[in-house]
């Protein structure tokens, strides 16, 4: 009876240590040893892991003489592919910036995703406009100390006013795009589609 009880504990604490692990590359001979395959398969396909990197993982434990359960592995994956390939979870993984990997072949789940990864890199491109527009007021006030200095030659003058000009140029134009950045919130989002 005990024994029963610290074998199941045993298999819980692996098993747990699997699903904390199931984005790592391989799994240990101990973690083979107590998988629970389903789960693990439905870690990686909620996860938006692709079939064939996580099968890899998997296969990894024949390595120690264990044989892992692909049937319930693959019965797990594609429980929680479903769950990762819902529409709103497509958004969430755009606005994160993060890639679209194909694994979900749902037209709702790409356009929820464009959806997302459209906001994302509007807000990534303000992000890196504000960014530069402070580069330009520190260098604009840099240069305006420069030339308040008594002994600045004409040549640097004429050097730091060029400067100066190209600067204010680049940041008016970046001030322009960034009272745009609104609006292309407000636009809907829309994708041309084609074949070769």
């Amino acid at each position: 009876m005990k024994t029963d009880v610290v074998d199941m504990i045993k298999k819980l604490v692996f098993s747990l240590a699997l699903i904390t692990l199931s984005g790592c590359t391989s799994l240990s001979q101990e973690e083979c040893a107590y998988a629970n395959w389903q789960q693990l398969g439905y870690d990686h396909g909620e996860s938006g892991k692709a079939y064939n990197q996580g099968i890899d993982t998997v296969k990894a434990c024949r390595e120690f003489g264990i044989s892992p359960d692909v049937a319930l592995y693959k019965e797990g994956y594609n429980n929680g592919l479903q769950h990762y390939c819902k529409p709103e979870n497509g958004f969430a993984v755009g606005i994160r910036g993060e890639s679209f990997n194909g694994v979900c072949n749902s037209k709702q789940f790409r356009k929820a995703w464009e959806e997302g990864n459209d906001r994302y890199q509007i807000e990534a491109r303000k992000t890196e406009i504000n960014n530069r527009l402070d580069t330009i007021n520190r260098r604009l006030e840099v240069i305006s100390n420069e030339l308040s200095a008594a002994n600045v030659s004409s040549n640097q003058r004429r050097e730091l006013t060029n400067e100066r000009r190209v600067l204010d140029d680049e940041r008016s134009s970046l001030r322009r795009e960034r009272s745009l950045i609104p609006l292309l919130n407000k636009l809907p989002s829309f994708r041309v589609e084609y074949e070769l």
